[in-house]
């Protein structure tokens, strides 16, 4: 079973368990792509951004897709395991609405295509099925997200997990924490071999905000809370922290 059909798997076992708001009264896996890329030379961000202006028009005319997307900076990471200059991050509502805006785009986006290709090259391209687990509460241009990759232990139930995400979403409630949790599911374009679950993603609207909700985290009693309710029930990696800028943004 592939990582992706075991969450929804998951969700639906799930639905029926709690009735308040951190929990979905109906899965949802919304369509979300990663694409890691390089410039060309003698190429940086302010020639990609050139062409916003132009990619940003063609879905105008196309609106009844939605489509929104981000541009991914690395910032705190490891050089030897994570070498691109940048990421792109896409996402839409639907499924359906992702792919159709894909046919657009081979249909009548070559034109364009063709000048991002002289810009930059993204060989790695993968989509994930995205969870919320916790939307964010603040919308920013810009914004901090982190990634870790986690693997859940063998015999946790969804019931299990769906469980402790509840209790952990009450406990941000009391720190008044907003930012955003979410769970990436690895599907096609995902490397053969990875090792994880899903990938886990926290969101934070500025530095500072990610600044606040550390210090809680930290030394605020976070770490022993996070500890006690999910005890061992996934293990996840060190998070790799980038700054994300939004290039178009037509959520609900």
């Amino acid at each position: 079973m592939t990582k992706l059909a075991y969450a929804i798997l998951l969700a639906f076992a799930s639905v029926t368990l709690f009735a308040d708001d951190h929990e979905m009264s109906v899965p949802n896996f919304v369509p979300l792509e990663i694409q890691q890329c390089e410039f060309a030379d003698n190429k940086d961000m302010d020639d990609f951004l050139k062409l916003i202006p132009d990619w940003n028009k063609l879905l105008d005319e196309y609106s009844q897709f939605p489509y929104s997307g981000w541009t991914v900076t690395p910032h705190y990471r490891t050089e030897t395991n994570y070498t691109f200059d940048f990421g792109w991050l896409g996402v839409s509502d639907t499924w359906e609405n992702f792919g159709s805006i894909y046919d657009v785009w081979f249909k009548n986006g070559s034109e364009l295509a063709a000048k991002f290709d002289r810009i930059r090259t993204c060989k790695t391209q993968t989509i994930f099925g995205s969870q919320a687990i916790r939307p964010a509460k603040v919308r920013s241009e810009t914004g901090v997200m982190l990634v870790s990759d986690c693997k859940l232990k063998d015999g946790i139930t969804p019931m299990e997990l769906a469980a402790a995400d509840a209790k952990w979403n009450s406990y941000l409630d009391s720190i008044e924490s907003d930012g955003g949790i979410y769970r990436w599911f690895p599907g096609p374009g995902a490397a053969t071999d990875a090792d994880y679950t899903f990938k886990n993603v926290i969101t934070a609207s500025s530095m500072t905000e990610w600044g606040k909700s550390s210090d809680t985290y930290v030394n605020g009693g976070g770490i022993q809370t996070q500890i006690l309710i999910y005890g061992d029930m996934l293990t996840c990696d060190n998070p790799r922290m980038y700054q994300t800028s939004n290039m178009r943004d037509v959520r609900n």
